[in-house]
């Protein structure tokens, strides 16, 4: 016997309110245990003398460890089958054992210890907001994705720059107090987002459903749903650009000479850049959904991204890059709303939605890791070849990858397109 499960949505405003609280919540412990606290644990375990190198290491394992555990979240985010609804239980679930992994790691007395903890904190949370992005092609109107996109992707910074606040307002704590304050934060945060949604039971997972996937069935079929890898393409390119500004403070020293106090004073004139990221965000879902094109604002914000990468390619003034910064920001800010927007409308299913979602979000952590092995490479390969101080060539290449990625836009088709029927989100699942 056949039966059609037709999606319980979450009143609009309540599925916002809840998304937002889910994913700020989850994210920024993880961001601020990489501002700083993270290290104060190594350096106590170690001591400080040692921390740069085991801290070092200890990330590298962590990040390599998280791009697999992410892909892996996500199949079991949607193979979850309880009454509660999988995005729930996900939801409360990495919302406690994401807190019980945070104790684990305030109070880790080894560096293995430091990792393990490190990495479940980064599996459970993560599940969290993976769960909050899922609700959103699974229960919003394909019409609302770009402003939906554009609020959810201000929710992190939003609550990274609360949280930085917060740890200056207390200071003077212990690194143990204020772990605990991010946990009870977070707790609060996960549990609510996930009574504030309804959510979906489904008994098994759909025989006869219409996505048809690769790769063991974990990848989607580029046969049958060409978008989606395109999709992961265009993300893909983007984020090698924006990992290789992780390299700005190696670049001031090397072109501009300049002191650690006056890289600091930069880094407080370029913060603002945060808010002109998710102002960008919400501006570019909000018009994108209003004329009903998403292709030119993703083409657009890519190719803003690669004219700021050259002009730091060829910059003799630090104002050029600190003016390029803010650009840079406001195109990449448009870019992840109405591309996160055209990725949750061209989704093979509702059904897989998390595993697909997880397997888009690795392309950051991959970018980055690939980036970091590559850029002193290509710095040397450029000083050597054509002289100065190599970072020419390095943001020349960065720039490329930027105008791939408009280019990797071009094949997925727009939002009133007809001709990839395969590719649009299905309103029903059929179980049995």
């Amino acid at each position: 016997m056949m039966e059609t499960v037709v999606w319980d949505k979450t009143p609009f405003k309540r599925l916002i309110i809840a998304a937002m609280l889910g994913v700020g919540t989850s994210i920024a412990p993880l961001v601020l245990l990489g501002f700083g606290l993270s290290t104060f644990i190594v350096i106590r375990i170690v001591g400080q003398e040692n921390a740069t190198a085991v801290y070092g290491t200890a990330s590298g394992i962590t990040g390599i460890a998280v791009v697999i555990f992410g892909l892996f979240g996500g199949v079991i985010a949607d193979k979850t089958r309880i009454r509660m609804g999988r995005r729930r239980f996900w939801m409360v679930a990495g919302s406690i054992l994401g807190a019980i992994s945070m104790v684990l790691l305030t109070y880790a007395a080894s560096i293995p210890m430091f990792i393990i903890s490190l990495c479940l904190v980064n599996f459970f949370y993560g599940m969290v907001s993976l769960s909050c992005y899922a609700i959103v092609p699974e229960q919003v109107d394909p019409e609302k994705f770009g402003r939906v996109s554009g609020l959810i992707g201000a929710a992190a910074p939003a609550f990274v720059m609360s949280g930085q606040m917060l740890m200056g307002v207390f200071a003077n704590s212990t690194i143990e107090q204020k772990m605990l304050t991010l946990i009870i934060i977070q707790l609060i945060g996960g549990i609510t987002a996930a009574l504030l949604i309804k959510d979906n039971y489904l008994a098994k997972s759909a025989k006869n459903s219409n996505n048809s996937l690769g790769i063991r069935g974990f990848y989607p079929s580029f046969k049958q749903h060409p978008a989606y890898t395109w999709a992961l393409l265009t993300k893909l390119f983007i984020n090698f650009s924006n990992a290789g500004l992780n390299m700005l403070t190696l670049f001031y020293i090397a072109r501009f000479h300049l002191s650690e106090t006056k890289i600091f004073q930069i880094m407080g004139l370029t913060a603002p850049t945060i808010i002109l990221m998710v102002g960008a965000g919400i501006l570019g879902g909000f018009l994108s959904d209003k004329v009903k094109k998403q292709k030119p604002f993703v083409m657009g914000a890519a190719l803003i991204t690669a004219l700021c990468l050259v002009a730091f390619a060829f910059s003799t003034s630090v104002a050029w890059v600190i003016v390029g910064n803010f650009i840079f920001n406001f195109g990449f800010g448009m870019y992840n709303a109405v591309d996160n927007a055209l990725v949750n409308r061209i989704l093979p299913s509702k059904e897989n939605a998390a595993k697909d979602i997880s397997i888009m979000n690795t392309t950051t952590n991959m970018a980055s890791t690939l980036v970091s092995f590559a850029a002193p490479v290509l710095i040397a390969f450029g000083a050597s070849t054509f002289g100065g101080d190599g970072y020419t060539l390095f943001f020349l290449v960065l720039a490329v990858f930027s105008i791939l990625s408009a280019i990797a836009v071009l094949p997925i088709p727009e939002m009133e397109g007809k001709g990839e029927a395969d590719d649009e989100p299905i309103d029903e699942i059929v179980v049995s």
